[in-house]
Formats: C-alpha cells, sequence, structure tokens
C-alpha cells in the first residue's frame, strides 16, 4: 500500500495510492519524523467539502503513521469542519459526520492553528459551542426514529460522546465548558422514553464519567439549578420503566453521584412517589453501591409485577462452552442475578473476573446475537441454552454457547420468550421428569433485598389488600401482610418452591 524508496539517504514515503485526492502532497521522513509542507489534512477537508469525496480522509483512521504528524490548519480549519458536519446531519449522511468526527477526535491534538496546538486552540474557537449544534441536530433523528435500533445513529452518537470525552479531559476550561453545556442535555437524553436504550447506555455512562470528575462548586452551580432538579425528577421515574438493568443501574448511579447520602434523604420522596421505593434508594451505600443498588432494583421491578420490563431470576450455574463462569466476589451479593431484559431486548448478568483485583465483568446477550435457544427440564432445574452468532469472551476465555441452570420451579419461559420472542425458540424439553405434587410459590422482595415466600393459595388474600390507595401509599404496608404470610409459608411443604412470580401491584 505504501512505497517506500531510498534517496540520498533520506527515505520517501508515497502517498499518492493512499490518498487520491491529494497526490501532490509527498511525506518526508527526516530522522524518524514526519513533516508536510502544506496540511495535507485540510486539503482533504476541503475536497470533501467542493466534491463530497470522503475517501482522502478514510487513511487518516486507518493508518497510524499520520498519529504524529503536525497539520497545519488556517483560521478557517474549524468552521469548515463544522459546515460539513452541520450538512451531514441536515442530509442524514451519518456515516459521513461519524468519519469527520473520528478525524477530529484522533488528530485534533495534533492540529495546529496559527501556531496554537491541539483541542486547546480548538476550544479557543468555540469548538464546544458547535458541538451544542451537532448534538441538538443529531438529537433530530433521535425523534424520527423513536425507540428503534438504528446502528448508525448508535455509532454516531458513541464517536460523538467519545470526542465529547477528550474536549473534556483536555482542559479545565474544556471541562468546565462541557459540564455547564452537556450534562443537562445528557441527563435529558437518557429521560426520554422514545430514546434508543443503546444510545442511552452510552449517554449514561459518559455522564457518570464526568460526574466523577466534577469540581465541588461547579457541581453545586449545575445540580441547584430548576432545570436540572426537574430532569433528575425524570430519572427517577426512568429507572421505574426503563427496560434494562445496567441502564437502570447507571441512572441510578448519577442519581446518587449528583447528591451527597444526606441530600437523596431529601429528594428521594420527590423522584419517587412510592414511599417504600423512595426508602429502599435512600438506603443505599456509596460504599457498597453494587450491592445496595441491586438489592435496590429488585424491589422495584418485582413491584411493578406485570408491568415490570425487567424480570431477575437466580442462577444455580452459568457456563460458557464449557467453562463455568463465577458469581463476583462480594459478601453482599446473596444470588447469581440474571437480569431478562425486555427494553433492550437482552440477557445481562455479571461475572467475576479472572484477576485478582476482585472486578466485576458484564456478559450481555442481545437478541440480534441470539441464533436459537432452547429450554429443559431435567434433574430438577430449568436448563436454558443458549446458542449465539458469535463467539462471547470472558477474560481469555471464548464460547458460542451460553447454559444457564435455575431451579425447576422458575417460571423463566415467559420472561426468555419476551427478551427472544419465540421463532428462536427450539424447544422446551422434560427429561428425568417426575410426578411430584407442586405448590407455586410467589416470590417478592422484603425491605432488605432478601426473598419472600408466599404460597399460591394466599395470594388471594394479599392481592385484596395490595391494591395501592389514592394516593398510592400503601406498599410499605403490604410488605409486613407479606412477612406475615411468609412466616405461615414456612410451615407448609415446599419441596419444588421458589417460583418468581410477583404479584400485580399498580394504580386502578
Amino acid at each position: 500500500m505504501y512505497n517506500y524508496r531510498s534517496l540520498n539517504g533520506l527515505h520517501i514515503l508515497s502517498a499518492s495510492s493512499v490518498i487520491p485526492s491529494c497526490k501532490e502532497y509527498v511525506h518526508v521522513l527526516v530522522e524518524g519524523e514526519l513533516e508536510t509542507e502544506e496540511s495535507e489534512l485540510e486539503k482533504c477537508i476541503d475536497d470533501a467539502t467542493k466534491k463530497q469525496d470522503f475517501q482522502g480522509l478514510e487513511p487518516f483512521l486507518d493508518n497510524d503513521i499520520y498519529d504524529s504528524i503536525s497539520h497545519k490548519c488556517s483560521k478557517q480549519f474549524l468552521n469548515k469542519i463544522d459546515k460539513l458536519i452541520c450538512q451531514g446531519l441536515d442530509k442524514g449522511e451519518l456515516k459521513n459526520v461519524s468519519t469527520l468526527l473520528n478525524v477530529l477526535q484522533k488528530h485534533g491534538k495534533n492540529i495546529n492553528i496559527l501556531g496554537e496546538v491541539g483541542f486547546p486552540a480548538m476550544i479557543e474557537y468555540s469548538l464546544v459551542q458547535k458541538m451544542v449544534t451537532w448534538f441538538e441536530k443529531a438529537k433530530g433523528f433521535l425523534e424520527n426514529n423513536t425507540n428503534e435500533k438504528n446502528n448508525k445513529l448508535t455509532i454516531l452518537f458513541e464517536d460523538f460522546f467519545d470526542i465529547l470525552m477528550v474536549v473534556h479531559d483536555t482542559s479545565s476550561k474544556g471541562k468546565i465548558q462541557i459540564l455547564e453545556n452537556f450534562i443537562l442535555r445528557t441527563c435529558a437524553l437518557a429521560t426520554d422514553k422514545n430514546i434508543n436504550i443503546y444510545i442511552q447506555q452510552e449517554a449514561v455512562r459518559k455522564l457518570n464519567t464526568m460526574l466523577n470528575a466534577m469540581p465541588r462548586d461547579i457541581r453545586k452551580k449545575i445540580i441547584s439549578t430548576k432545570e436540572m432538579l426537574h430532569v433528575m425528577n425524570d430519572m427517577g421515574k426512568r429507572i421505574l420503566e426503563a427496560g434494562d438493568y445496567d441502564l437502570q443501574v447507571a441512572i441510578t448511579e448519577a442519581l446518587c453521584r449528583m447528591t451527597s447520602e444526606k441530600q437523596r434523604g431529601e429528594l428521594a420522596s420527590q423522584w419517587f412517589s412510592m414511599e417504600f421505593i423512595s426508602n429502599a434508594f435512600k438506603g443505599i451505600k456509596d460504599s457498597e453501591f453494587e450491592t445496595d443498588c441491586r438489592k435496590f432494583l429488585n424491589q422495584v421491578n418485582g413491584m411493578l409485577g406485570d408491568k415490570r420490563r425487567v424480570f431477575t431470576y437466580p442462577c444455580l450455574s452459568a457456563i460458557l462452552d464449557n467453562y463455568e463462569l463465577q458469581i463476583p466476589a462480594d459478601d453482599n451479593l446473596e444470588e447469581f442475578w440474571i437480569d431478562f431484559n425486555t427494553g433492550s431486548r437482552s440477557i445481562s448478568f455479571y461475572v467475576a473476573a479472572d484477576d485478582e483485583g476482585n472486578q466485576w465483568e458484564t456478559i450481555c446477550i442481545p437478541e440480534e446475537e441470539v441464533d436459537t435457544y432452547i429450554i429443559e427440564e431435567k434433574d430438577q432445574k430449568k436448563v436454558l441454552i443458549i446458542h449465539v452468532n458469535n463467539p462471547i469472551s470472558v477474560d481469555t476465555k471464548e464460547g458460542d454457547k451460553i447454559t444457564l441452570h435455575f431451579d425447576s420451579a422458575l417460571e423463566i419461559a415467559d420472561a426468555v420468550s419476551k427478551v427472544y420472542g419465540a421463532t428462536k425458540c427450539k424447544g422446551f424439553t422434560r427429561k428425568n421428569a417426575m410426578s411430584v405434587a407442586k405448590t407455586t410459590v410467589h416470590v417478592i422482595f422484603d425491605e432488605s433485598g432478601s426473598q419472600v415466600l408466599v404460597p399460591e393459595s394466599q395470594m388471594s388474600s394479599l392481592n385484596e389488600g395490595s391494591k395501592l390507595d389514592e394516593k398510592g401509599y400503601a406498599l410499605h404496608r403490604h410488605y409486613k401482610t407479606q412477612m406475615a404470610l411468609n412466616q405461615k409459608a414456612d410451615k407448609v411443604d415446599f419441596q419444588t418452591v421458589k417460583s418468581i412470580v410477583s404479584f400485580l401491584l399498580s394504580k386502578k
């Protein structure tokens, strides 16, 4: 692809075969450094503007040899990039926009504008203000593609948030401008139920990274505004309907990062109208966030009954091909939880990484990656076997089959069907089945996040008292009722018990 030749001790690299529109430019390698008399990057930007030819920019992404070049650009360079990105967004040419964002992200640190170098120089030329315009234009596409998974849109927003973080990390001025212009916008993006979950996940991940590094004075200034308090209320509501456990965790984390534990006690009742849920949120400790958040969200999703969009079941074991995956090492983690996410149409769970740092690794199996699945019942266990199209990697292990073992009494089939649909199911088989009298039990989560067992025969009396009053505050009383019923249930013989089917608690 590259043609090197020696000339009087100088090594010459011809770029003619790489960038047809920039044939006249030659890179000269002198003493290990590439120098260019004129700005090849800006020339290719000009070609893209005049000829709509973006091919000349692709080598800047594909080849590392450009990484050490100082790109001399005119004062109008950033305006040219801005014009191209805005035109691309207006015309729906998302791939071209992504190319421009990636070029800017990769080479921005080496751009030289009249002697001023890198992103600090572009910040002085109103880069962040231009990014606000790009964001608002891109958001218009989300409104026209309500909750649809559009790979080009997802990639576009990933690229945008990548460069946003580069600018954020460049300097204190860049950080302040990004925080002031994008914290509220990113929070609002995460609360809109019509926006694709994968884009929201990316947005909230970057939001939490920004919040983690936010100076205290800036935090106080931004979080205390009326607009921010309103969007935080919307974030609380979004947790209830998100339809994806990882997104629920990320939004919960953002709310915790934006407030102190004392402030949460004051604001939780505004975020969550149901007293039981607000009390559960107040119980989240920063030092035990992962496990406390699990208890909180298990309660939230369980209380939603038939309206829930995340179904969570305890798993007995998880196997990748022939390699058994391990539950994360945490004394406060009571179960090996598996989340069935109907919003993102995925199954996800956390496993222990192989390193010695007690790290958690996420495994997510989206519907589009599933080839087939089958549910078997054998040896008093329900076994979900998922065959995927592309291998799943966990540390050094890799495989194309995930096997999840559950207690035989758990009704997982409906949850799997809601996530993956019925067409990919290759059957439900029973092996070594025995004729055993079973008592169906409803498993609900008490205030500590532990499971409470209630027999089917006693659910009618519980449901009669489970309707919310006009103000929507009866949940705490209902849990006390459940605890009492659980004491009675302990006297009943439940050899196959543990069926998780939450009772319906909804406003009527």
